[in-house]
Formats: structure tokens, sequence, C-alpha cells
């Protein structure tokens, strides 16, 4: 693994060797498995929002542009339905 250039700590001499972290790309689940967003799966509708209900983007969620787009379009049309929350309270 390759290691970043080593950084001085303020308080001292010692030098600390980072690892570099390589991100591995991430596919598409609805190009994988060749389906189409639904707003009646809330299951699968459910791994793309936060914990507040928030959407998540397509950076994080690993969806390509076409789906990512759908499945924002599924899950505003999920909570206008009620079959998703538009937010959750965490205490």
């Amino acid at each position: 693994m390759p290691l970043r250039k080593s950084k001085k700590d303020r308080n001292s001499e010692v030098k600390v060797e980072q690892p570099l972290r390589i991100r591995t790309k991430k596919v598409c689940l609805f190009c994988q498995n060749s389906t189409q967003p639904s707003y009646t799966d809330t299951a699968t509708l459910r791994r793309f929002i936060s914990d507040r209900s928030k959407i998540y983007p397509k950076s994080r969620s690993g969806a390509c542009s076409k789906h990512q787009r759908a499945i924002t379009k599924q899950i505003k049309y999920a909570r206008h339905l009620s079959l998703l929350p538009f937010v959750t309270r965490v205490y």
C-alpha cells in the first residue's frame, strides 16, 4: 500500500506515515440488476436516505446519473403518498 509523505508533529520530531486510502468505484445497484427504482419498493429506497430522511448525493449512493434522478423522483413520490417520512426526529 502506498504511503503518504511523512508529517512532523508540532511537539516532536517524530515522523508519522499514513497509508493512502484507495477508493473502489461504486457500481449502480439498478444498472447491475437491470431494474428501475419504484416508489412501492420502500426497502430499496431507504438505502438512499439518511437517518434524518435526507436523500444521499450521487457520490455517496453510488448510483449513476440516470438512476439518481429516478431515485430522487421516486422518493419524493413515496413521501407524498406517505410511504416514506419527510423528516425523522432523532433525539
